[in-house]
């Protein structure tokens, strides 16, 4: 499909804000728990924990009570804590399964990029409505949902194994909550099959005239 210069810097222009919007949650959710892990690493280091695996959890209170903060009654639903875990206290399979998970998420993010920058150079010299492109708008889609399925499987895995062994007087751990950014996923593999549908109908009108 041939497209006036101008067309093409709009196409190009638009297929580079989708991606921003498609990249920025993942590599915020990404980088905000790697400088989290990074930070707080530096402050048990610090006192002397680096012996310990350093957890980011979400406690609640097991019975919530009413409290006074600056003078405003408050009952607390739940908050974020730094576990700092004794090296002997965390078992070998859940430090393998970690690693391997965090692998795999690394491996699809990097998938995710190359997929998405495949996908903007081949919109903007062919346009979207073509089955090769449509084919790439899917795999996108299916990727981004493993990935925040994996990325959500090694924080559901680590959460089990603590809420079970490790008794916190008075509190518990939270089960993580799956990234609300998956719905951008589902949205384009949504767009995916709308567009198949609609190349698909193309197709057959085409064949007819």
């Amino acid at each position: 499909m041939f497209y006036d210069k101008q067309t093409r810097k709009k196409i190009q222009l638009l297929s580079l804000l989708i991606a921003l919007l498609i990249l920025i949650p993942l590599l915020l959710d990404f980088s905000k728990g790697f400088m989290m892990g990074f930070n707080y690493s530096v402050i048990g280091f610090q006192h002397g924990l680096e012996e310990s695996s350093m957890q980011i959890h979400t406690l609640k209170p097991e019975i919530p009570q009413l409290e006074t903060i600056a003078g405003v009654p408050c009952i607390e639903l739940n908050s974020d804590h730094i576990l700092y875990i004794p090296a002997s206290a965390t078992p070998e399979f859940l430090s393998i399964s970690s690693i391997i998970l965090t692998i795999i998420s690394f491996g699809l993010l990097i998938s995710i990029i190359v997929f998405l920058v495949k996908l903007i150079k081949s919109v903007a010299s062919e346009g979207l409505m073509n089955r090769k492109n449509i084919k790439r708008l899917q795999w996108l889609s299916y990727v981004m949902i493993v990935f925040y399925l994996i990325s959500y499987a090694d924080s559901f895995i680590t959460t089990w194994y603590y809420r079970s062994h490790l008794p916190l007087d008075g509190y518990q751990i939270c089960y993580p909550e799956l990234s609300a950014s998956v719905t951008i996923a589902f949205i384009l593999l949504l767009l995916a099959e709308i567009l198949n549908i609609a190349y698909k109908q193309r197709e057959e009108l085409d064949l007819t005239i």
